[in-house]
């Protein structure tokens, strides 16, 4: 008989509690709480689907692709209210509402949207624009969280030409980095963003020596290049994602330790499945520290919550954002812990 140990059965406690909240925030037709003028329901096929959930995953997603999704797969608007963090980002949303779709065994769904993303690559450098704000923003912005998110969209439902273009441009972000120690988000063309908007710096130029930054960035770029290598046969995206995942590891300490941020969480998920795509990378020591990481931030009730340094009281719209996010990353590291010998914790 499989017995886990000590630490995957704790995290599978947390994992099923968060499951529990999310199943008590969706009603019996898949419509979730709080989704009048807001979007946190894109990852919840995603989230529920890899922890045993398939009727509620599908419920979600066929109620979404019903009341939410337009003909062209994209988003309907106005359902983004007060939400500048997934309005500039609904291309990266909506390549996680294509995971939720195709997990949930809604292929015509997901093709739908993923054809409309497809559509919205950059055709000459292969990043996927930011849909920024009305104002003084150049053209031909282009992030790494949209645009390696849509490239592991792109590997699940086959897109194979969409995710070698987001290669090309995750590949080319990493050669034009000015500095070791602050990681731009952004490519313009051939170049990083370099002059953003003083109100959307904090998202665009990240110092990873300092405390509460947008940690994220180089972890969702990894996930993608760890999964490429594999699935493309180029074991050389392995060593890019390693690149990427150093300015992590050689950050701030604080990433790590302060319990109101919750900016590093793509970091421990790459941790996860790094282990599995580079075996002999030394990932195992990664393993236990960040499934703790996860633990030691779940609310009682089962959910989880965006940084608590930057919302202190979040909607519920935004508790389903990142309690599905946060349950299929947790998922990634007991798959991880389970995936043979590490310097864990047994």
């Amino acid at each position: 008989m499989f017995i886990p140990n000590k630490l995957v059965q704790t995290a599978l406690v947390a994992r099923d509690r968060s499951v529990d909240w999310l199943l008590q925030h969706i009603d019996s037709d898949g419509r979730p709480v709080d989704c009048e003028t807001r979007t946190g329901w894109s990852r919840l096929g995603w989230g529920l689907s890899i922890a045993g959930q398939p009727a509620a995953a599908s419920a979600v997603v066929n109620w979404a692709a019903k009341h939410r999704i337009a003909e062209n797969g994209d988003y309907l608007p106005g359902f983004m209210q007060g939400q500048s963090y997934i309005s500039q980002y609904a291309n990266y949303w909506l390549g996680t509402f294509v995971v939720s779709a195709w997990m949930a065994g809604s292929y015509d769904i997901a093709m739908r949207s993923m054809a409309y993303l497809a559509s919205q690559q950059d055709p000459v450098h292969g990043g996927l624009p930011t849909r920024l704000d009305s104002g003084n923003h150049p053209a031909g912005i282009c992030d790494v969280l949209s645009t390696a998110q849509v490239g592991l969209s792109a590997l699940i439902t086959g897109q194979l030409d969409v995710a070698d273009k987001v290669y090309l441009w995750l590949k080319g972000l990493l050669a034009v980095q000015p500095s070791a120690h602050s990681f731009y988000m952004f490519r313009q063309g051939e170049d990083v963003w370099r002059t953003p908007d003083p109100a959307f710096s904090w998202a665009a130029i990240v110092p990873f020596d300092q405390p509460r930054q947008a940690f994220y960035g180089p972890g969702m770029a990894a996930v993608f290049l760890a999964r490429y290598a594999h699935i493309r046969h180029r074991p050389e995206a392995v060593e890019l994602a390693r690149s990427f995942l150093r300015y992590n590891m050689n950050g701030t300490q604080e990433q790590f330790t302060d319990i109101e941020s919750v900016q590093a969480c793509k970091f421990g998920w790459a941790v996860g499945v790094m282990h599995q795509a580079d075996p002999q990378g030394g990932w195992g020591k990664w393993l236990a520290p960040m499934t703790k990481w996860f633990i030691d931030r779940q609310d009682p009730q089962g959910w989880w919550g965006p940084s608590r340094f930057a919302d202190s009281n979040p909607s519920y719209s935004d508790r389903l954002v990142k309690t599905s996010e946060h349950l299929m990353e947790i998922t990634a590291l007991i798959s991880a812990l389970s995936a043979g010998t590490s310097e864990h914790e047994a």
